[in-house]
């Protein structure tokens, strides 16, 4: 009994700071492995879906530096920047960022939830909140959900949503990525909605725009150290084994 009493206040808690504040920041803490599929770099980041109506902004930083950029013929694509998402609920807009080898941002447009989720007949507690089970495949990564029913909002953290409640923890298949909620708060100071929807005006390219840029980006790369290779050797014809390191699938 004084167990379910705490899990009450819990979700009243919870709920109340979903429905009585504009703007909140939503905290979840966890890890992302830039080197996927390669071998170990797994570092621990902080995620923040900050929640402004019908409209929300996740963002997620490393809690350390990360050297991003080309490593061991790989280009890794930066991941502080490819997390970036800004969501419109009302237009069923999505924008997420690209940071570039300069540190210039490019913001692209993008489907809003077209994850195919299962909901699975599982429960679990995620910081005295009853949450429940999904499961869903989305750009060639397959994902696990926790999302709360109780609370009324079908975001989530980067680009995953569109659960009956809000997702408080979500990882893929082989937990390379994992993020859970820890913490609710006030925001003291909302994000510039004005500076995301100019960029929606100025009619974005999609997730085939970003793709077509990486790849130019890795021919360029990939040409320039051929060149290097080559300088001084006559008849050499030197191609760099490069590979990309891309979350998202990129055909």
């Amino acid at each position: 009994m004084h167990k379910k009493i705490i899990q009450l206040i819990c979700i009243l808690l919870f709920t109340a700071t979903c429905s009585s504040q504009e703007s909140r920041i939503y905290i979840y803490q966890g890890k992302f492995n830039s080197s996927f599929g390669r071998g170990d770099n797994t570092r621990i980041f902080e995620g923040r879906l900050i929640v402004q109506g019908e409209r929300s902004l996740f963002t997620m930083k490393e809690e350390g530096i990360h050297e991003h950029g080309l490593q061991g013929n790989t280009l890794n694509l930066r991941p502080d920047s490819m997390f970036t998402v800004y969501k419109d609920h009302a237009s069923q807009t999505m924008l997420f960022e690209f940071s570039d080898f300069n540190q210039r941002s490019h913001w692209y447009a993008d489907t809003m939830f077209p994850m195919q989720w299962q909901l699975i007949a599982e429960e679990k507690m995620i910081g005295g909140i009853p949450c429940s089970k999904a499961v869903g495949f989305f750009k060639g990564r397959g994902y696990t959900a926790w999302y709360a029913p109780s609370v009324a909002n079908s975001d989530g953290p980067w680009k995953l949503g569109g659960l009956p409640g809000m997702i408080l923890e979500a990882y893929d298949d082989h937990d390379d990525w994992h993020l859970t909620w820890v913490s609710t708060m006030e925001s003291q100071k909302s994000f510039d909605d004005g500076f995301f929807q100019r960029k929606i005006n100025h009619d974005l390219q999609g997730f085939n725009g970003y793709a077509s840029y990486v790849k130019k980006m890795f021919s360029r790369l990939q040409a320039s150290m051929a060149a290097q290779s080559n300088a001084g050797c006559v008849g050499c014809q030197t191609v760099p084994q490069l590979k990309i390191n891309a979350w998202e699938k990129i055909d």
